[in-house]
């Protein structure tokens, strides 16, 4: 699930800047996004690399966002109006609410909203399911593609409010909230009555025993995840199955051997298929110009007036042309890989033209929400903000804490989806509390 990155970052994650729609693949801090118009190339060449996976990094994500699905069926059920997107959002509000008064608030990138949640104090649902109430891009959307693909939910549609559990979704939840028994009955069955305004009381330890997304999933659910992962899911292929078991595979061998050598041009033995590989390599290579582009376009941002125009002439060219040559070289690379995704292929083409002003056209019009041009001057779009050199977001500052970065070295540009299951292998064997423990020591020395 790709179909942005934020200007100040270059990430290959999905980022959802609605509570309801499908965006890109993301757990950002800003909002600001800049597609390019490449959002369906980021998207295959993310499947390509781990089918199914969406966004997802830990498994209570997925958990969360299964949750919500289950509740908003059992609450209408009983009469009530919510859609699924309501109650999981404000589920994963109230889960992160107990988290943070848990942990004496302090920020951890498994929680969100940590300014917009130590201000609430009202937590009816009828004021939690506001989308005001919590962030606008909350950690749900990391699942939408991840909830059908293994089987958890129905799915005619991949909006989420189409969504209904499964049997194997239904055991999924029913091992991980194993003991979380609030006010004796089941959590899915006291949520269900928070949602129809018939129980308030939610600030209770059996609540947060079962929702916090601190605390690891019960050795039964995580066994069950895992088995997902290596099933065939909904509208799947054996080959979607066989992908994500080898991506498996090579984070585990990453975890066991981390000196072990991470190079393109090395085949890991845990990829058992070349083909998988050469699309994981040119989905890397496709990444890596995109990545060049969305940097030129920082620059030239850093470069214009935000109150007036720049005029495209030699001058601005020649202040970012080490940018812009750069970006030839990487999208000659794609283009070497030979690769067929025509997506990726046009744009490519389009960035290794030698007319510098032709290039910089093209990305400018590919942008049209940061910067616009209008008759022969860069001017600021509805997005502009202004970056630095180094292309830091000037927008205003946030609490958010972005998906952690898997400390052992990947090949350059690889899909996000990749470290990302590795953090997931991790919380599958009840390790990632302590993988991010050592991180943040080590980050602090």
């Amino acid at each position: 699930m790709n179909d942005g990155r934020l200007v100040a970052y270059g990430e290959h994650q999905m980022v959802l800047t609605h509570w309801g729609l499908l965006g890109p693949e993301s757990l950002p801090s800003s909002r600001r996004t800049r597609t390019l118009g490449l959002g369906a190339a980021v998207r295959a060449f993310n499947n390509l690399a781990v089918p199914g996976l969406g966004g997802i990094w830990y498994a209570k994500q997925p958990i969360l966002a299964l949750l919500g699905v289950r509740v908003g069926e059992l609450a209408r059920a009983k009469g009530g109006t919510a859609a699924n997107i309501q109650v999981a959002n404000a589920i994963e509000a109230l889960a992160c609410r107990l988290a943070f008064q848990q942990n004496g608030w302090s920020q951890d990138a498994r929680l969100r909203g940590r300014q917009k949640l130590r201000e609430r104090t009202d937590f009816r649902f009828r004021s939690a399911r506001s989308p005001s109430f919590y962030v606008s891009q909350p950690m749900r959307t990391a699942s939408v593609q991840t909830l059908p693909a293994l089987g958890l939910v129905d799915a005619t549609t991949t909006r989420f409010n189409g969504f209904r559990c499964t049997e194997a979704g239904q055991a999924l939840l029913d091992a991980a909230l194993r003991g979380s028994t609030p006010y004796k009955r089941s959590l899915v069955d006291h949520l269900a009555l928070w949602v129809l305004g018939q129980d308030d009381r939610v600030n209770t330890d059996a609540l947060a025993q079962g929702l916090s997304p601190l605390r690891a999933l019960p050795a039964p659910a995580r066994e069950l995840l895992r088995d997902r992962l290596l099933r065939i899911g909904h509208g799947e292929t054996s080959d979607d199955r066989d992908r994500r078991r080898d991506a498996l595979d090579w984070v585990e061998s990453r975890r066991s051997d981390p000196s072990s050598p991470a190079s393109w041009e090395t085949r890991p033995d845990a990829i058992r298929v070349d083909e998988h590989w050469l699309d994981l390599r040119a989905g890397a290579r496709f990444f890596l110009a995109r990545e060049a582009a969305l940097t030129v376009l920082d620059a030239v941002e850093a470069r214009v007036p935000e109150q007036r125009g720049r005029p495209l002439d030699a001058s601005l060219l020649a202040e970012v042309a080490g940018h812009m040559e750069t970006l030839r070289t990487a999208a000659q690379a794609f283009l070497d890989n030979g690769h067929p995704n025509a997506m990726a292929r046009t744009f490519c083409q389009e960035c290794v033209t030698p007319e510098s002003g032709a290039l910089l056209t093209s990305l400018i019009a590919r942008d049209g929400r940061v910067l616009r041009l209008l008759g022969g001057l860069v001017c600021p779009g509805p997005a502009f903000v202004g970056v630095d050199e180094a292309g830091q977001d000037g927008a205003a500052e946030t609490d958010e804490v972005d998906t952690p970065v898997e400390g052992e070295a990947w090949p350059d540009g690889v899909s996000q989806r990749i470290p990302n299951l590795f953090l997931l292998n991790l919380d599958l064997d009840d390790a990632l509390g302590a993988w991010l423990d050592r991180e943040d020591g080590e980050a602090d020395q």
